[in-house]
């Protein structure tokens, strides 16, 4: 009798155990699958504000937003394949989703390593292609520039300077604060070159 209760009880524990980790598997993959939708939605929103700078940017610059979407993908899918796994309490599934999970992992650290290496690369490309486009000053040029002014309200790469001896000593009128635009001549009212209160810095 003694040991028909004690059973019981072991068997009751170990059914209160399976059950915990289930659904703290459940939990924790319910964490990773927003988690991937998160990375999945920033990667959008990336890469559609990267898109409004795309006449700066070269295609190479695009890459992060793209492994951003991809990993974020990839991340939902395999925490919903942890969640539908735990729930099922299926060992194939909790397998498979083990092996996914160290693939997610290794794409995360080599993405952490090439952004550590290729941060000052990118910055320099970019910093080069923005003095480029100040020195070529064509339409196209400054039509990009000028959204760029507007959204950012900035002027130039480090301020009006930049524009001041690329353009003998004028400025683009985007630079000008809106609210003191002269609307005549399309430039800040009653503003020399560098008068720097007037620019957007």
């Amino acid at each position: 009798m003694k040991s028909k209760i004690m059973d019981n009880l072991r068997e009751r524990m170990n059914s209160c155990g399976t059950t915990t980790i289930k659904y703290l598997l459940f939990v924790f993959n319910l964490i990773f699958a927003i988690s991937g939708l998160i990375l999945l939605v920033a990667g959008i929103i990336v890469l559609v504000d990267v898109n409004d700078y795309q006449h700066f940017v070269q295609d190479r610059l695009m890459a992060p937003p793209v492994v951003l979407i991809v990993v974020g993908s990839f991340v939902f899918l395999v925490a919903s394949l942890g969640c539908y796994g735990a729930i099922k309490e299926s060992p194939k599934l909790l397998n498979a989703f083990a092996v996914f999970l160290l693939i997610v992992f290794l794409i995360e650290v080599a993405v952490a390593i090439a952004a550590i290496a290729f941060k000052a690369d990118l910055q320099d490309a970019l910093r080069k292609q923005l003095d480029k486009s100040i020195a070529r000053h064509n339409n196209a040029d400054m039509m990009a520039w000028n959204s760029v002014h507007r959204k950012m309200m900035c002027c130039g790469i480090q301020g009006p300077k930049d524009w001041y001896d690329n353009l003998n000593k004028t400025m683009p009128a985007s630079c000008c604060k809106p609210d003191l635009i002269e609307p005549e001549t399309n430039d800040c009212k009653n503003a020399p070159p560098l008068f720097m209160d007037r620019y957007y810095q």
